[in-house]
């Protein structure tokens, strides 16, 4: 961490990034960078809190780089103080090629040459969100970010009992309904550009809010009945497609470079699936970690899986697979044991 609370997105463990890497990547100089200037997803406080489980040594020895690091994010990211924090680039999503992102980022997207440019574009402004906000209409005020962001403002204020974080995290969460919610399409939309216009894509990440439990209790049901459980939509044979299977930029299959654009990853369903049984919709929530937990036992640890076919996609012995055995609140059961 910088001392001013920014967590980079990528750390150059084994030397400075160099003329090979460095134009790739949002280093604050072309040459010699040990980390980028941008950050990750804002899932940190949330992860330490799980990691925690109760063991107040540990907790407390998080809260004080934590919560640098999350006023970094509210000081920096949320310019125009609407409550939402923005990113500047696809990857700060952790959803880097996502369709949602082509409206916005168009040749300039993550998987696209001209992502060279919008590096080099934003280093040229050091990174200040407020000088590219005012300027530029590539940045987003995304769902999923902020999702991850309000339940890790909520975990700092039970690790350190400090009121502005809970405070904070309310004001994400009204701010999501008041500026993202989609009344008539029972979805939450990205919020991009200057002009604030809504991103007219359904992703995973438009379903995330289920994980909420403070949002309105009628919204959370729609995203379920409306999305998740609509075999047209997200209701795939295996797992939680990442892009709606009506969506024309649905791809189940494997890409080289895009692999946001349709796949299941295991992640969506560790944050989706206890939302679901808490509202009651236990047997769905069944029925999608069954067809993971299936698919890993023939397929393998993988990183993302087609959800049409079950399908193995993408790299090997990949970590967070395991999570199919322990979604978020339930760490006790459905362990997949590797053969």
């Amino acid at each position: 961490m910088s001392p001013d609370g920014l967590v980079p997105h990528t750390i150059f463990w084994a030397g400075r990034a160099r003329w090979r890497r460095a134009p790739l990547y949002a280093t604050a100089s072309p040459f010699g960078s040990l980390a980028t200037a941008h950050t990750q997803t804002p899932v940190l406080a949330l992860a330490w809190a799980l990691v925690a489980d109760g063991d107040a040594e540990f907790t407390h020895e998080g809260v004080e780089p934590l919560a640098r690091h999350y006023d970094w994010l509210d000081r920096e990211r949320d310019p125009d103080r609407d409550g939402l924090i923005s990113i500047l680039f696809p990857d700060e999503s952790g959803l880097d090629d996502s369709p949602k992102y082509d409206q916005v980022y168009g040749w300039l997207a993550h998987w696209s040459p001209g992502y060279l440019w919008l590096v080099e574009r934003h280093r040229r402004r050091g990174y200040s969100t407020r000088a590219i906000v005012e300027s530029f209409d590539h940045h987003v005020e995304d769902v999923l970010v902020n999702v991850f962001y309000a339940l890790s403002l909520h975990a700092l204020h039970r690790m350190s009992g400090l009121e502005r974080f809970r405070e904070r995290a309310q004001r994400v969460e009204a701010a999501l309904m008041e500026r993202c919610w989609d009344e008539r399409r029972g979805l939450f939309l990205d919020v991009a550009e200057r002009s604030e216009r809504r991103i007219e894509v359904s992703t995973w990440s438009s379903l995330a809010p289920l994980a909420l439990t403070a949002l309105p209790e009628q919204a959370r049901r729609r995203l379920v009945e409306e999305h998740l459980l609509d075999p047209r939509r997200y209701a795939a044979p295996v797992g939680i497609p990442s892009v709606s299977m009506e969506e024309r930029a649905f791809r189940p299959g494997f890409d080289c470079f895009r692999c946001w654009r349709g796949p299941s990853w295991m992640n969506t369903a560790w944050l989706l699936v206890p939302p679901l049984r808490e509202l009651g919709y236990a047997q769905a929530g069944e029925r999608i970690v069954g067809s993971l937990r299936r698919t890993v036992e023939r397929e393998g640890f993988r990183e993302y899986y087609n959800p049409l076919s079950g399908a193995g996609l993408g790299a090997r012995d990949f970590g967070w697979v395991d999570a199919a055995g322990r979604p978020l609140g339930r760490r006790e059961d459905h362990c997949i044991e590797r053969r």
